[in-house]
């Protein structure tokens, strides 16, 4: 079954090869994150860009390519591989369903679950799978429902054996709650073992796959080369999948949004890796030449001229009419969480003591001290670096640090692993979080003491167009807080905005929206607003070097307050550089009470934990940034 020609042989015998030859098209997507609607390219050019047709451009792709391939005597094959609905409102409003429903239109073939089609747990998961017209795939996954091992395709007499399989990390990007009752398998192990199953009854076997091809595929694949001989070496993603598998011909990936106009072809086995952008910018396509007769494949070609990703621009293919229709009314039934109203919600919560817990810390390495306060509202914001830096050690460093500084609210940028996040969140038992449903990469969570504080609604608006965000919009919570007779709403916006290259101007763009969303908040009385993160940006920069102007110039409404302290040498947020990098805003409804007796500072964790290059070694580069305000009647 295996495999490409070398190319002297395929010189010598091209015309006899051809003359049996057929083509089999392999169209994929991946990493799609509720991406169906229309949506400017940003990435091609931020002032005027081109339209991407979206769901309704890929359906009438598709269409075409099907009727072509019909006359030519030719066969499609369409997978996705995994993030489908998860990053923006129009896929998790209802748990994927309309994502479904675009799916069954577009007669996908196969489906491997990605990490984040978890995110509303198994249950929802087993529900997409009994509403889809085709099958999910994943050998190694076990604990859901209707999830097969494989999939076996008559290509017009070549049977293909298509086998599902699903990361081994699933669990470090989700809580616990929603992977309940779910294994993962051994991938090597499963993989072999649904070959020996399906090779006599198949004549090429392809693999649909959420693991992904990484960013810079050729140094990753150095770098694994290097450490391969190993014996207890876990595979991480595709090309190290594609090293072990001599039996294997193709391998369709996901779970990274990088996409790559050619192949990734094993040097030893030989085995073809193909994944696509994310967020449906394009779609994937390669044409397999393959031998009828030896049963095997030739070679293989692009439909354009620069490889194997066909754009989706309405230039160059006009979307579906009907398609395009029931999306744009999907998109426009989104609703906004600045429009609702709670007063049903808060007359239902009840009197509650919030006093200090005295809650004997899980951890105690450090001596550190209380910054909070019973008498105020303490909301911090930091930046923890990737998180968890270094594991272990530094979940249980910053599980000691919140339980002993005792702050009200914290604003958190770069999670890494949800998983990883939730379980610390667990040793802390008079805390509860929130985490970004729609992000890319590097989660936001706003964490938040229970008897303090109740989740009113959680939104992150932008999520249907975050590129100025950089594929983190905002995180926007608004809770309830309650402490004995009083109640005060308050909401907290939490975000991490972009860094380095494009970013001054993404800065800019993103903090105008940004502004406009939360002026009309305000405009409407709620106005008790918090808004905290890594800006990435100093306020000491003036005119257009700095993000910050459609703030300073509403002062009316909004206030730096980390602007009383940005140029304190030993307050600096980000001291590498050095620089002040963390703020906090302020909406209009806390202005008295900051300046009556408001505080804002800098908290140097480093002094307490045994010193700078400590700290940045195995928490983070940033330091936390606390405000201090009283609350009152």
């Amino acid at each position: 079954m295996k495999r490409i020609f070398p190319l002297i042989l395929f010189i010598i015998f091209a015309s006899s090869i051809y003359s049996r030859s057929s083509k089999l098209h392999l169209v994929f997507t991946n990493n799609i994150h509720g991406a169906i609607h229309e949506l400017p390219a940003r990435f091609i050019n931020p002032e005027f860009s081109p339209l991407l047709a979206g769901g309704a451009g890929a359906y009438t792709y598709i269409t075409n390519l099907r009727k072509e391939a019909s006359e030519a005597g030719d066969f499609v094959i369409l997978t996705d591989a995994g993030n489908l609905f998860q990053g923006t409102q129009l896929g998790t409003d209802d748990g994927g369903t309309k994502i479904m429903k675009w799916m069954n239109w577009m007669a996908y073939d196969a489906f491997v679950p990605g990490v984040r089609d978890f995110d509303q747990g198994v249950e929802n998961l087993e529900r997409l799978k009994k509403e889809s017209n085709f099958p999910f795939l994943a050998s190694n996954l076990k604990g859901v429902s209707g999830i097969d091992n494989y999939k076996v395709i008559d290509a017009n007499g070549m049977k293909i054996g298509l086998i599902g399989l699903i990361t081994p990390f699933l669990f470090d990007g989700l809580v616990p709650e929603n992977y309940e009752g779910v294994e993962v398998l051994d991938l090597l192990e499963t993989l072999n073992t649904q070959i020996e199953t399906i090779r006599n009854d198949v004549d090429l076997i392809f693999v649909l796959s959420h693991l992904g091809l990484p960013y810079n595929r050729e140094d990753e694949y150095g770098s694994f080369i290097k450490k391969a001989s190993q014996e207890k070496l876990k595979i991480k993603n595709a090309i190290e999948l594609a090293h072990f598998t001599n039996d294997v011909d193709v391998i369709i990936t996901g779970g990274v949004s990088k996409g790559y106009d050619t192949p990734w072809v094993d040097p030893n086995t030989h085995t073809i890796v193909i994944q696509n952008y994310g967020n449906l910018t394009g779609i994937g396509h390669l044409i397999l030449n393959v031998d009828k007769e030896k049963k095997i494949i030739n070679d293989y070609t692009f439909p354009t001229e620069r490889g194997m990703m066909v754009n989706l621009f309405t230039d160059n293919i006009w979307p579906d009419l009907a398609v395009q229709d029931s999306i744009s009314g999907w998109v426009n039934s989104i609703s906004s969480l600045h429009n609702r109203d709670y007063m049903k919600q808060i007359s239902e919560i009840e009197e509650t003591d919030c006093s200090s817990d005295n809650i004997n810390a899980k951890f105690n390495e450090f001596d550190v001290l209380s910054v909070g306060k019973d008498n105020l509202l303490d909301i911090m914001t930091w930046n923890m670096e990737r998180f968890p830096l270094k594991g272990d050690t530094t979940m249980k460093a910053v599980a000691e640090l919140i339980q002993d500084l005792n702050v009200d609210i914290i604003g958190v940028q770069e999670v890494i692993k949800i998983g990883a996040f939730s379980e610390m969140m667990s040793w802390l038992p008079n805390y509860d979080f929130v985490i970004s449903k729609q992000s890319s990469f590097l989660e936001q969570a706003i964490i938040y003491k229970k008897n303090m504080f109740t989740v009113l609604a959680q939104d992150e608006p932008f999520a249907m167009d975050d590129y100025y965000f950089a594929g983190r919009p905002p995180l926007v919570v608004d809770f309830l807080y309650h402490c004995g007779d009083v109640k005060k709403e308050i909401c907290v916006v939490n975000m991490h905005l972009k860094c380095c290259g494009d970013g001054l101007y993404r800065r800019q763009q993103s903090m105008k929206q940004l502004h406009g969303f939360l002026k009309e908040k305000s405009k409407k009385g709620k106005d008790n607003i918090i808004v905290v993160g890594d800006w990435n940006d100093q306020l000491q920069d003036t005119g257009i070097y700095q993000s910050f102007s459609p703030f300073i110039n509403d002062q009316e409404n909004f206030l730096f307050v980390t602007s009383t302290i940005v140029n304190d040498p030993n307050q600096q947020s980000y001291p590498s550089w050095p620089s002040f990098l963390d703020h906090i805003l302020i909406g209009r409804g806390y202005f008295d009470v900051f300046e009556k007796e408001g505080i804002v500072r800098s908290v140097n964790l480093d002094e307490w934990i045994g010193g700078w290059e400590e700290y940045e070694s195995i928490i983070s580069d940033h330091r936390p940034i606390l405000l201090s305000i009283p609350i009152g009647k």
